[in-house]
């Protein structure tokens, strides 16, 4: 004679099956976002080899945070409506892809066929037009973060035209280095969490040259 489960019996293996439902679900999204931020970490490696790249062909100079006035082409091949040719358009020649500029933890994504200065990845303004020779300490300096917007700095100053890094991968940003490696920066160490303006950068100083 087969024999049944009984109601009991049914509710514990339910129990059983949400609760290794529930330890397990934060395990994959936290796997999930790993694999993100992996890739997001190739994005900035190669941001950072393109300018790398510029500098050989600019007389050691890095990319300028904005060139303007000037006509450029944007990567769907028509021509800027915008005579702001930010750090990007600069590079683009050297990247030669679009979806670099998009990490895959942010929902925007940056347009091939308009100006836009909405981007997932900041360049540090204080290095704009810098010359490597004047950057005592490449391998400590950052050069790109994730970001909201094409500049960044350290703190959420309303008054400045910068954005904080964008703390979207496991609770801290990928960045690359004047030297060209890239690595991933737990939130609060390379910018301030309190939402306040700061006159200079949080201890040790990886942002001015």
């Amino acid at each position: 004679m087969k024999r049944g489960f009984t109601l009991i019996e049914l509710l514990v293996v339910i129990a059983i099956i949400a609760i290794l439902a529930a330890i397990l679900f934060p395990v994959f999204a936290r796997a999930r976002e790993k694999a993100r931020q992996t890739s997001c970490l190739s994005n900035v490696k190669e941001i950072g080899l393109a300018k790398l790249m510029y500098v050989q062909d600019y007389d050691e100079l890095l990319p300028r945070a904005n060139c303007a006035p000037v006509t450029y082409t944007l990567p769907d091949g028509s021509v800027s409506g915008s005579t702001n040719c930010l750090w990007l358009y600069q590079i683009y020649p050297y990247v030669k892809n679009a979806q670099i500029y998009n990490c895959p933890s942010w929902t925007t994504k940056w347009p091939t066929d308009a100006y836009s200065s909405t981007v997932a990845y900041g360049y540090n303004y204080l290095l704009s037009s810098l010359a490597l020779a004047q950057i005592d300490q490449p391998a400590e300096t950052l050069m790109t973060v994730d970001c909201t917007y094409y500049l960044a700095d350290w703190d959420t100053g309303a008054a400045d035209n910068h954005n904080p890094p964008a703390n979207r991968h496991n609770e801290g940003a990928n960045a690359v280095l004047v030297d060209g490696h890239a690595k991933w920066y737990k939130a609060g160490v390379i910018s301030y969490l309190d939402s306040a303006e700061h006159a200079a950068p949080p201890s040790p100083d990886m942002w001015s040259p």
